[in-house]
């Protein structure tokens, strides 16, 4: 039998067909464990199962993976005949897809495993925490600034020092009590954070891809399992192109005859990965590695967003080709580094010397040796130092250039 599932919040709609689709039956039953449980124990290895994407469609799939043949999580966006329907109902919607399923004509999801499944949540309560933090922090300095209360010149805002001076401002009774409430609640979110930050480390000490990523400038322990929850499976990937599709970095495209469009990027796939590989190239912009030059590059003709996006979109080629060869990064700073992996291999034994060399470094970490690059490699590695030097200062040299070309070049060449 084929059954095709309209999962809401409170219940699910179910249809029923046969194998040949001309026996169907409609029922419903509620989104519930128990319900749920119910309805699986009827299934055989013999059936097959289409369902929504929902936010609770793991916890669905796992009850119905233990007694169905087969379960397929499908992106209900990606069905046409669902998402441009006419006539969009829930009886409609799940025979459609008990149609699809007994054609095998849907894009199915990937459901991760349930190591990986914690990893995302942890990920994505950790950005939740950070967006309080930003919304508790916008708060203070909003209240300041209607009481003209500028910081000390020279302070660096919520330090503890600052901190201590914002409690001692003469204010009226109910803004000194909003401000006393919001600089305690910043105080629980961070120690919320640091929760977070060290389920997160614990996890990086046991996974040496999470250390292999980490050997990029701008990747720290966050950011490479939060990639690492995202891949999941890197066998999905064939390329590193579809690995950034994966995460919407490439450009969109539209072709009919010999017209073809390229819009921005599609934003399509894990939003998570996405955005933090963006907050990653970022810190790679600033660094020397030769992989800047394609950021000096975008950023003299279309502006510091779209290279920064574009920086990015090479950033994830680096990534698989890294988790693919099982290779460090080739061009890591040597201080930066050893101080990020050593947060990760604060258990290892340390060496008496404190490494010198980047292969000292890999090495106190555990991580495999630098294979001899090639002659390319070099050449190219060079040839992408001269170019970025040669564009910092083309751009330094044209102060009067348009504003789009040199956003963001002050941050950046004064760093």
């Amino acid at each position: 039998m084929y059954y095709g599932l309209d999962v809401h919040k409170d219940f699910i709609q179910v249809c029923r067909l046969s194998l040949d689709g001309k026996q169907r039956q409609d029922f419903q039953i509620p989104a519930t464990a128990e319900a749920i449980e119910a309805f699986a124990r009827t299934l055989t290895r013999e059936d097959q199962v289409a369902l929504e994407v929902t936010f609770h469609t793991w916890a669905i799939h796992h009850l119905l993976a233990a007694h169905a043949g087969r379960v397929v999580p499908v992106n209900a966006t990606e069905v046409r005949a669902i998402a441009w329907a006419r006539v969009k109902t829930d009886k409609v919607d799940a025979h459609i897809l008990a149609q699809l399923l007994r054609a095998d004509f849907l894009p199915a999801v990937q459901m991760p495993s349930a190591e990986t499944w914690a990893l995302r949540q942890l990920v994505s309560q950790r950005r939740l925490i950070l967006k309080q933090q930003t919304a508790t922090k916008n708060t203070i300095h909003g209240l300041l600034d209607r009481r003209l209360q500028p910081l000390p010149s020279g302070w660096t805002p919520f330090a503890q020092k600052t901190r201590g001076w914002m409690r001692d401002l003469e204010l009226p009774p109910t803004e000194r009590f909003i401000l006393h409430n919001a600089l305690d609640l910043l105080e629980q979110i961070e120690v919320r954070v640091a929760s977070v930050d060290e389920q997160l480390l614990r996890h990086a000490r046991i996974s040496e891809p999470a250390r292999l990523l980490m050997t990029i400038p701008g990747i720290d322990v966050t950011v490479a399992i939060g990639l690492l929850a995202a891949i999941d499976d890197l066998r999905r990937f064939p390329t590193p192109q579809k690995l950034a599709a994966y995460f919407g970095l490439v450009p969109r495209v539209r072709q009919s005859a010999d017209r073809c469009h390229h819009g921005g990027i599609t934003k399509a796939g894990n939003s998570n990965g996405r955005s933090l590989a963006i907050g990653a190239a970022q810190i790679l912009a600033r660094s020397s590695s030769p992989l800047v030059t394609i950021y000096y590059r975008v950023r003299h003709k279309r502006g510091h967003n779209v290279a920064v996006t574009a920086l990015a979109r090479k950033l994830i080629h680096v990534v698989w080709h890294l988790l693919t060869t099982n290779q460090p990064y080739r061009y890591a700073p040597v201080p930066r580094t050893r101080t990020k992996l050593s947060r990760v291999t604060a258990e290892r034994a340390k060496p008496e010397s404190i490494p010198q060399t980047l292969e000292e470094v890999y090495a106190e970490a555990g991580l495999p040796a630098l294979r001899p690059a090639s002659t390319g490699e070099r050449r190219a590695a060079a040839n992408n130092r001269r170019a970025r030097t040669r564009l910092t200062n083309a751009v330094a040299k044209s102060p009067k250039r348009r504003k789009i070309r040199t956003e963001g070049i002050s941050r950046l060449t004064n760093s």
